[in-house]
């Protein structure tokens, strides 16, 4: 996939600030073709100050002194000094101090746009998602909006399961900036969660103009020609994308995906057993291979691969759980029994309900 080096810094600059830049290229891994995270979206500048203020030159217990008299950074300094001495906290990681001096800011300018994302952003760091999307809104509703706060509220948003706020805010992401191929991508993504596939085949298409080299492109309409049983076209689309991308795992499970369900499962078993060793082992690819074994008639080595694979995940119930269900159909009841017992201290609730059915 793409270098992700860009997605490790969580700051930008106050350029970006101002709107003039984009967002940065978030790459769907293994298994999130339209699953999104936080991860890889540009915060506003918290953690390179351009400038030395005043209180940044304080030493550490006159700084906590002035926090605690009753918030009195924004009393006593301009929002750029504010930010500033925000960034101080935010480079030692002392949130919870960064989050009083911004939280009191905001209260102190409450139509200061600058303030509420960057309020906004702080919360992304705490992982305090729904407080992080409501500074956005509100930064965005004193406006001027840019894309890339239209962008990073869409991503919030969709990690608070509010998919159409979401698809809301990546349309309004891409009016603003209409050339950046990451909003299609990702406004297809939201589509496809809500079963709009054909909304999301447009904006895929929108994306392959603007970036015809993306994999992720290719790979996600793999993934909505499976659901249309279209099996040519999924074949088709996700060759392209290991043409681009030929060492992502993710898309030579979802060909061996589409070749299992065209029948070919033999050929599924090949693909898959040219991975290194380390990705056969991956729960998913042993999945796709049990399912491959049983529709060749050999439940007893799809039984085998996710026993061997489900020793080195001892807490994956769910993997437990279809180990015992391939050694009853390979015959081996008192087995079976045994691991759905393990999936059931795991925390399978299935595994239970199936064990009682056999009493």
């Amino acid at each position: 996939m793409e270098d992700q080096s860009n997605m490790k810094n969580p700051a930008r600059s106050y350029t970006h600030r101002r709107g003039q830049a984009k967002p940065s290229d978030m790459v769907l891994g293994i298994g999130a073709i339209v699953g999104l995270g936080v991860a890889g979206i540009a915060m506003w500048s918290l953690l390179n100050p351009p400038t030395a203020t005043r209180l940044e030159q304080l030493g550490a217990e006159e700084h906590e002194a002035i926090v605690a008299s009753s918030g009195g950074i924004a009393a006593t300094e301009s929002i750029e000094e504010i930010l500033g001495a925000v960034q101080v906290y935010v480079q030692s990681k002392q949130y919870p101090q960064a989050t009083t001096v911004l939280e009191h800011a905001v209260s102190q300018y409450p139509g200061d746009q600058e303030l509420h994302l960057a309020l906004g952003d702080l919360y992304m760091l705490q992982n305090r998602h729904a407080n992080a999307y409501a500074q956005y809104v509100s930064g965005i509703e004193i406006g001027p909006s840019s894309a890339v706060a239209e962008f990073t509220a869409g991503t919030l948003a969709n990690m608070l399961d509010q998919h159409e706020l979401a698809a809301g805010h990546y349309n309004a992401a891409m009016k603003l900036d209409p050339k950046n191929p990451d909003t299609p991508i990702f406004l297809a993504a939201i589509q496809m969660k809500m079963n709009r596939l054909g909304e999301a085949k447009k904006n895929l298409a929108q994306a392959s103009v603007l970036a015809p080299e993306r994999a992720r492109i290719y790979g996600m309409r793999s993934e909505i020609a499976m659901r249309e049983n279209k099996l040519g076209i999924a074949l088709e689309q996700v060759r392209r994308a290991i043409d681009l991308e030929p060492r992502e795992v993710g898309w030579i499970l979802q060909e061996a995906r589409v070749l299992k369900r065209s029948g070919k499962a033999e050929q599924a078993l090949n693909q898959l057993a040219s991975l290194a060793q380390e990705n056969i082992d991956l729960p998913e690819t042993a999945m796709i291979m049990a399912e491959c074994y049983g529709m060749l008639g050999r439940p007893g080595d799809a039984a085998s691969r996710l026993m061997d694979v489900a020793q080195k995940h001892p807490d994956d119930a769910k993997l437990a759980f279809e180990v015992a269900l391939w050694l009853d159909r390979a015959g081996e009841r008192d087995d079976a029994v045994r691991w759905a017992r393990r999936a059931v201290e795991a925390g399978n609730e299935r595994a239970e309900a199936w064990i009682e059915s056999l009493e």
